[in-house]
């Protein structure tokens, strides 16, 4: 099955009195691409990634997760079809290859040991991510980037077809930044579904098959790098002046100030 997520005309307030944090937002993409969701602070990115993954409720409108109501799923079920790195992920004081076996919870049964292959997925996704020398290092002893990198070898770990990413590069210096971009770029190649919350408006238009650019609750723009990163569009959505002009062998943007 081809990984996919439909949202038709979703709202969402924190509260029944309070301001309306997502308006009338409908998307729809699959497998094969990678997503960057892309705004100010407060535009709702996040939380379409919790809508999405089911940590909030209460929304109007339709959410679908390959085809079917989100709401249908029971938490361990859409945990086989979706994985979220969340902004600010929780840290138990164990292991790093010990925090990337939990990827596998959603298989394992209450009398279920690791197996070799659940293993062996661990170690593939540490390894793509960088963190195979990590492995036996308890995680609160290391830095803020090797712990991101961690809840993303996490989340690969899950093997599932839809990737949550909410800012993914965040602590992360510029070459592992590139790292991420290029991995998820790559894992859109191979079929999988990624969408990723990104302030980087360069990584976006460098690694993203297409792009939602939100603003105050609302789709503003979506669709490929190009054709949204624009001067006019950027000036309207972010209030600062910035150039763009195309990269010299993707032609892609690059946008500066």
């Amino acid at each position: 099955m081809v990984p996919s997520l439909q949202l038709e005309r979703v709202f969402y307030s924190y509260d029944q009195e309070g301001q309306t944090v997502l308006q009338d937002v409908s998307l729809e993409y699959a497998g094969g691409q990678f997503v960057g969701i892309l705004g100010p602070n407060g535009a709702g990115k996040s939380t379409l990634l919790r809508l999405l993954d089911r940590l909030l409720s209460g929304h109007r409108g339709e959410i679908k997760v390959n085809g079917r109501s989100v709401e249908e799923y029971d938490l361990r079920e859409l945990a086989r079809s979706v994985a979220l790195i969340p902004q600010e992920p929780e840290y138990f004081p164990f292991l790093v290859k010990d925090i990337v076996m939990m990827g596998r919870t959603p298989y394992v049964g209450r009398f279920y040991k690791e197996q070799p292959a659940d293993w062996a997925l661990v170690y593939q996704a540490m390894e793509e991510t960088h963190v195979s020398h990590l492995a036996d290092r308890p995680i609160h002893r290391i830095s803020g980037g090797e712990r991101q990198r961690v809840m993303l070898a996490r989340a690969l770990a899950q093997k599932t077809g839809i990737l949550l990413l909410d800012e993914p590069t965040n602590h992360l210096d510029i070459q592992h930044q590139v790292s991420i971009g290029q991995l998820l770029a790559r894992k859109a190649s191979e079929g999988i579904l990624a969408l990723a919350v990104l302030h980087d408006l360069q990584l976006a238009s460098l690694y993203c098959d297409q792009v939602i650019l939100l603003h105050q609750g609302k789709i503003f723009r979506q669709g490929r790098p190009e054709d949204v990163l624009l001067p006019e569009v950027l000036r309207e959505v972010y209030g600062v002046e910035l150039l763009t002009m195309k990269h010299p062998k993707s032609g892609r943007p690059i946008i500066t100030p």
